[in-house]
């Protein structure tokens, strides 16, 4: 019988969750600690870990700035990381932004429109 959850998938969850608690309240940038982490993607072998990120920032600037805030801080995230999980290896973060929520609220407008000229 095959497991529920592979293994990859339970350290996602967890890194997700120590991760946005780490985020939220131990980094002293506004513009890393406002993010929000939609998702989190670990490889099999458990080495590398996709963060997706978002924000309430629309304009392509602000979120430029603010992914580079977050590689900055990407080393003391992974070393608070480390010291949270209880894992021999800690992953290695690589952040991606995560746009599917503006994505969303356009594809609606665009729908609502189309509604409303008929």
């Amino acid at each position: 019988m095959p497991k529920e959850f592979a293994r990859s998938e339970r350290v996602a969850q967890m890194v997700n969750r120590h991760l946005a608690q780490i985020m939220r309240s131990q980094v002293k940038d506004p513009r890393v600690s406002g993010l929000t982490i939609t998702e989190v993607e670990v490889t099999k072998d458990l080495r590398q870990a996709k963060v997706f990120v978002t924000s309430m920032l629309d304009t392509d600037a602000d979120i430029e700035e603010t992914m580079q805030a977050l590689e900055r801080a990407n080393g003391f995230l992974r070393r608070t990381l480390a010291r949270t999980i209880e894992l021999r290896h800690c992953p290695n973060l690589v952040f991606s932004y995560d746009n599917s929520i503006s994505e969303g609220a356009r594809m609606s407008a665009l729908i609502d429109k189309a509604l409303n000229r008929d």
